[in-house]
């Protein structure tokens, strides 16, 4: 509820002022007295990135992946590309809940069946996973689905090979490329803002050839996909993500998200997760 007059923010139950460094200027009741820094208040790094707005609450991380936001390589706006911002979701589901279910192939044929996928090629191929430790994040390549239809240019089912990347804890992008369409470029990326451990906003950034396909709808696209996914990860229990490999049942197609929560673990992420225990 402040209000930012001149260059000082002014808090709007006393009329304190502070500057841009966090020093409290003026105490109205006590005009005469000069404030020290016992009134000052905490400052963040702050920067606008993909149509955003960050704050880092905490410290510099020795990361350079985890000291700025993410970035996003996707394709460049240009001749057929455009990018679009979509949200903001609400979900009662973890931070972690939200980025392992846009780490998963094998949900496509079921939760997204007649866009993303179709129960009767629910097959998925092997795939690579690099995991580059604690700050640096992890990588999926030859990760390949069959679509009903790859893209929104598309008419018909085909193998869509996709390459995802997890550079911080609740950030992820994909990128695929339709086999008959070598030139058709998209890339998707998830930002998750934890409101508490089970509560999330979510934001998704896309930029992809287009065609004539205005904003308006691509965002229409990407809302009926989120109420997709939104019955499943709101049915999830526990509703923090474990992350103990032993806690829940997995298979060879899971390798991404096993990666993704022991990179959890390794960074010592703590909110949004159940820590694994002790090996019996």
């Amino acid at each position: 509820m402040g209000q930012v007059q001149g260059d000082r923010l002014v808090c709007p139950y006393h009329g304190w002022a502070f500057d841009i460094e966090g020093r409290c200027r003026h105490i109205p009741a006590l005009a005469q007295v000069v404030p020290g820094a016992r009134q000052a208040v905490a400052c963040h790094a702050v920067r606008e990135r993909h149509g955003l707005i960050w704050l880092r609450a905490g410290a510099p991380h020795e990361s350079s992946l985890l000291a700025e936001p993410p970035p996003f390589d996707g394709p460049a706006e240009g001749t057929g590309i455009r990018r679009v911002l979509c949200g903001p979701y609400d979900v009662a589901a973890s931070a972690p809940r939200v980025l392992e279910n846009f780490l998963d192939l094998a949900h496509f044929a079921f939760v997204h069946a007649g866009s993303l996928g179709d129960p009767a090629h629910a097959a998925i191929g092997d795939y690579r996973v690099e995991a580059g430790g604690a700050g640096r994040g992890l990588r999926a390549t030859g990760c390949r689905a069959w679509q009903p239809k790859s893209n929104l240019l598309a008419q018909t089912g085909e193998m869509v090979e996709y390459r995802y990347e997890v550079p911080a804890p609740y950030c992820a992008v994909l990128s695929k490329c339709p086999e008959r369409w070598q030139d058709y470029q998209e890339s998707i990326a998830l930002f998750a803002l934890p409101q508490d451990p089970v509560r999330t906003r979510v934001w998704f950034l896309i930029a992809m050839s287009a065609g004539d396909r205005s904003d308006e709808q691509i965002r229409a696209f990407q809302d009926a996909l989120f109420e997709q996914d939104r019955r499943i990860l709101e049915a999830q229990r526990p509703a923090l993500l474990p992350l103990d490999p032993r806690a829940e049942a997995s298979c060879a197609i899971d390798r991404l998200s096993l990666a993704y929560r022991a990179y959890l673990g390794e960074l010592g992420v703590r909110f949004g997760v159940l820590p694994a225990g002790p090996a019996p």
